[in-house]
């Protein structure tokens, strides 16, 4: 095969993962609760703090599979961290987890700044987080298992409650929330808008129409588990540069014209024929090539039910390569670091891909700077502190997922009249 990968193997199930914008850090959001963040292998002659309090910050500065080493771990949610995000400069890492809590802490040293309560819905039960998107420097998106979306604002030191909601936009749960570029009359270049995907619908919304959905889809009849926006694609009768695409229960990927949220334009096989579903999905960065024999395009990342990465060519809409993570388990997370390498995450595994033409090549020229010292390899067995409630609430939602179609009942939406500061 074309390409390698290096293994990180983490003491519990990965529920998220993100990279940093502009350096070699990835961040690892576990169903134990535990935030890991890896670097790659640079000096730290930082102290080892050890501890499984919550929030409390160890750093480990000893190397781990395939030459990455843990910068900083920690304990940042009771029950389990389901995402982690980067702000837009990389300086914050905010996490969302069981706890019905959201946290924002340093990248560098996972110190917690901020924090703040996700609010219950109006019967009063817990409400806790499923999706979290950083729309723009000072807006911040967190969608929830009832199918709300909080919108907090992120000038605020300590991350007070919400300054607007959106309740019941979707029936079922919120996977995925993505963000719409801005316009031309935007004075700030900032995104105002986004799409959410819950249940069978996609939904659009803007943080200057608070409370209120701007369009509903129709009824997709199958499950949609997550999107991303995709642009610089060729135009067709005068639309279709910019998409969204979206991953289904039965294993397609659905594209989006922008604008045109009524239902979608076109379909791609990911996953079909084995009848997984399609729960990741990454943008790859403009000039990717994948190879000569793929040529040069656009290209997209799906994760799959069955444990595999398929990159896909838009425009032929072909699956033009496929790794394999597991083959035991799902990928459920997707990302590209900052040298443009895909970064895989399912089971209790993350997997950084890369060329095996350019890791021969790293390897050889390493070698010959190499003066003979070795890596410390020792590890820390840490006790694994996930939650029972969770996993069979995940494998709940598997099997649902799995379950393909099945109508959604119409969508209830009671606007708030909540209004808010400072946007455009």
């Amino acid at each position: 095969m074309p390409y390698k990968a290096h293994s990180l193997t983490l003491p519990s199930d990965v529920f998220s993962l993100a990279l940093h914008p502009s350096k070699p850090l990835l961040a690892t959001g576990l169903s134990s609760g535990h935030v890991y963040t890896y670097k790659w292998p640079e000096d730290d002659d930082s102290d080892n703090d050890s501890g499984d309090d919550e929030d409390s910050v160890a750093h480990e500065p000893k190397a781990a599979d395939g030459g990455f080493e843990v910068a900083w771990k920690t304990r940042r949610h009771k029950g389990s961290c389901r995402q982690v995000a980067f702000s837009g400069d990389g300086d914050t890492l905010y996490s969302i987890g069981t706890d019905t809590l959201l946290k924002a802490a340093s990248s560098e040293t996972g110190r917690v700044a901020a924090k703040s309560f996700i609010p219950p819905p109006r019967s009063g039960a817990p409400d806790a987080p499923t999706a979290l998107l950083v729309l723009s420097p000072q807006h911040l998106l967190v969608g929830t298992d009832t199918g709300a979306v909080h919108l907090y604002d992120t000038r605020t030191p300590t991350l007070a409650p919400p300054s607007a909601t959106w309740r019941a936009v979707h029936e079922d749960y919120v996977s995925s929330l993505t963000a719409l570029p801005s316009t031309a009359a935007s004075t700030t270049g900032f995104s105002r808008q986004f799409v959410s995907t819950g249940a069978t619908t996609l939904t659009h919304l803007d943080v200057r129409k608070t409370g209120a959905t701007l369009f509903t889809s129709e009824d997709q009849e199958d499950e949609l588990l997550c999107s991303a926006f995709v642009s610089g694609l060729p135009r067709r009768n005068g639309r279709g540069g910019e998409k969204v695409v979206t991953g289904m229960a039965s294993g397609v990927a659905t594209l989006w014209n922008q604008g045109e949220w009524a239902d979608h334009d076109n379909r791609v096989n990911v996953a079909k024929a084995s009848g997984d579903s399609v729960d990741a999905v990454c943008v790859l960065p403009e000039g990717w090539q994948l190879g000569s024999e793929a040529g040069w395009g656009r290209f997209v990342a799906f994760g799959a039910g069955d444990g595999k990465v398929k990159v896909v060519k838009m425009g032929s809409n072909g699956v033009v390569a496929t790794m394999a993570h597991s083959w035991t388990e799902g990928v459920l997370a997707l990302g590209v670091d900052c040298e443009g390498r895909i970064v895989s995450g399912g089971g209790n595994i993350v997997k950084v891909w890369q060329w095996e033409n350019a890791v021969e090549e790293e390897e050889e020229e390493g070698s010959k700077k190499r003066t003979g010292s070795d890596s410390d390899d020792s590890d820390e067995d840490e006790e694994e502190d996930s939650s029972d409630e969770e996993r069979v609430s995940r494998k709940r939602k598997n099997k649902k997922r799995k379950g393909g179609k099945g109508k959604a009942r119409s969508v209830g939406r009671q606007p708030v009249a909540t209004s808010f500061k400072g946007l455009d």
